[in-house]
């Protein structure tokens, strides 16, 4: 069963108060995901900045340095994320595999995640969803040795 409707209503509900325009984009989740995958957890955050350790098809989330803001889903299979407009409208969407992927650093509003082909640092985090959606990613992610 790919995301339901009840996963999204639920990560709905952690948005921040006041945050309620990025809804549509966590309803976005449901049509990009795959049938055997389920949402764990979410977070919105600002402003991405990416450093591209080679060059590849990750090259491409170097776009989402263009958005306001991002959704970041972690699901059973990959993080997914979704670069949005101030309005919380979705844009594109990228995803990241967890085989290698791992939480370089983490705080209240703000953490890095690294993978073997590059490293992406989000700030403006929704402290109240951060701690969740990085502690799902670490449970599934699969640090490169």
């Amino acid at each position: 069963m790919a995301i339901t409707a009840e996963e999204i209503e639920r990560e709905k509900q952690r948005l921040p108060r006041g945050w309620g325009r990025f809804g549509k984009t966590l309803d976005r989740l449901a049509e990009l995901s795959g049938p055997d995958e389920s949402l764990l957890s979410s977070c919105v955050g600002l402003n991405p900045t990416f450093e591209h350790r080679t060059i590849s098809l990750v090259g491409g989330l170097y776009e989402l340095t263009k958005a306001t803001n991002v959704v970041l889903a972690a699901t059973n299979e990959r993080v997914i994320i979704i670069a949005t407009g101030a309005g919380g409208a979705p844009r594109e969407d990228h995803s990241i595999p967890y085989e290698g992927l791992e939480v370089v650093a983490r705080e209240k509003k703000e953490f890095v995640l690294g993978w073997p082909d590059g490293r992406a640092r989000f700030r403006g985090a929704a402290k109240q969803m951060a701690p969740a959606f990085l502690d799902a990613v670490t449970a599934r992610a699969s640090p490169a040795p």
